[in-house]
């Protein structure tokens, strides 16, 4: 063929022009498709993309100013309302400075006929003590307890006098009317069991004419420990202090709260006659006076066992003799008889101490019933145990009501002779 194509030069050339042709089209068109792809991004699926993020994006916008203007619209409405006041509250208010005004005015009425001015005794005063509030009774009637089944206590109760409870029958009912008055001192809760498993709410309460002899009787005992453990209390003047100073209330907090010495403290506060006191027990659960009175009476002998006389002692024990024995029969039967046995949850039982050491027990079914007398054990040294038991030792019934009973002391102490509270405010 190569010599065909010498032997025909024109021929040769044409050959290799449409050769040289042939390349030139094919890269036409290899060209022309690359850039038909280059553009495929500017035609239809990428500009709905961008179509649609556009229409998002002023959605979102239209959706905020839709939330403002709601917010403004909600501002305002709440400021039209409280300016037109629509519920009344302007003459509500006005109402309310009107009878707070007639009070002032009544007030200021009778201070301008007698004013009178409290104090302690010795002072120039006319009235009465001061008014000063106990413990955890800043003019309140209810006292929180720390547990949601009895959730509060009231700070007085008027209980029956002894005029009342003499010459009554297991079962009869006591009225209240004539009473005396009755100031809680501290209270707590107690439980049985590693579970802490919740029994009843126990408060101590005092007479309200006795705390003013309940006051002497704590000076006495903070200036003259009944041991030898504690240094008394020495200075010129102290026979006759009327108070206890922070050091002074320490001291004699801590030797209540002692397990060792605090037993004879206790003794010397509630063994003479002349304070009455009462513990309210309202229980957590339902129970019975048999459960109740167990529980005392293994309380009542543990402490008469350690004040049991040495062997070879000459003199016997203060609770060997038979008549104790028959106290304690008695008080066995207080609670051991009668037709009521159940103490359901929520009903009041309340051990009632008397100025002369006597112990009466009382029941309240409801509180818009009247008590009930159950019994009475004349023997002072059963009621004495039976308060130790929640007062004095290493073991107590409930340690949380021996702490706030010990702090409502502290407050007695810190003012004067005389001017601790006499009624409710």
């Amino acid at each position: 063929m190569s010599t065909h194509l010498r032997a025909n030069p024109w021929r040769a050339y044409q050959c290799l022009a449409r050769q040289r042709l042939g390349q030139c089209n094919s890269t036409a068109r290899s060209f022309s498709t690359t850039h038909s792809l280059r553009n495929a991004g500017n035609n239809p699926l990428r500009s709905a993309g961008r179509a649609k993020s556009e229409q998002d994006f002023t959605k979102s916008k239209r959706s905020i100013a839709l939330s403002a203007a709601g917010m403004v619209v909600c501002g305002a409405a709440m400021y039209g309302v409280i300016k037109m006041d629509v519920f009344g509250l302007d003459a509500l208010d006005t109402s309310k400075d009107k009878a707070s005004g007639t009070e002032q005015n009544k007030f200021e009425q009778t201070s301008s006929r007698s004013m009178k001015m409290d104090g302690p005794p010795g002072f120039p005063s006319t009235g009465g003590p001061s008014v000063i509030p106990l413990h955890g009774q800043d003019n309140v009637d209810q006292v929180a307890t720390g547990t949601s089944t009895i959730p509060y206590f009231p700070t007085t109760i008027r209980l029956p006098a002894a005029t009342e409870i003499d010459n009554k029958q297991t079962g009869d009912e006591l009225s209240t009317s004539d009473g005396d008055e009755y100031q809680l001192l501290g209270l707590g809760i107690r439980t049985v069991s590693f579970l802490s498993i919740q029994v009843y709410v126990v408060g101590l309460y005092v007479a309200k004419s006795d705390i003013t002899e309940l006051q002497r009787r704590l000076i006495h005992t903070a200036i003259h420990p009944p041991t030898n453990d504690i240094t008394p209390v020495s200075g010129v003047g102290v026979d006759a202090a009327t108070s206890l100073v922070p050091p002074e209330r320490q001291q004699l907090k801590d030797l209540l709260l002692d397990a060792e010495r605090g037993d004879a403290a206790w003794t010397a506060l509630i063994k003479d006659h002349g304070i009455r006191t009462a513990f309210r027990i309202v229980p957590t659960r339902n129970t019975d006076f048999m459960h109740l009175r167990d529980g005392w009476v293994r309380g009542i002998t543990a402490r008469a066992q350690q004040k049991k006389p040495l062997p070879g002692a000459a003199a016997p024990g203060e609770f060997q003799d038979a008549e104790f024995g028959t106290a304690m029969n008695d008080f066995k039967a207080v609670f051991g008889g009668g037709q009521r046995k159940n103490v359901p949850k929520g009903q009041t039982l309340v051990l009632l101490r008397g100025a002369q050491g006597t112990m009466d027990a009382l029941f309240q079914p409801e509180p818009t019933k009247p008590m009930r007398w159950m019994g009475r054990v004349v023997d002072e040294r059963v009621s004495r145990l039976v308060w130790l038991n929640y007062l004095a030792g290493k073991t107590v019934s409930s340690e949380g009501a021996r702490q706030s009973i010990v702090d409502g002391l502290m407050a007695i102490v810190e003012r004067p002779v005389g001017t601790v509270v006499q009624r409710v405010v």
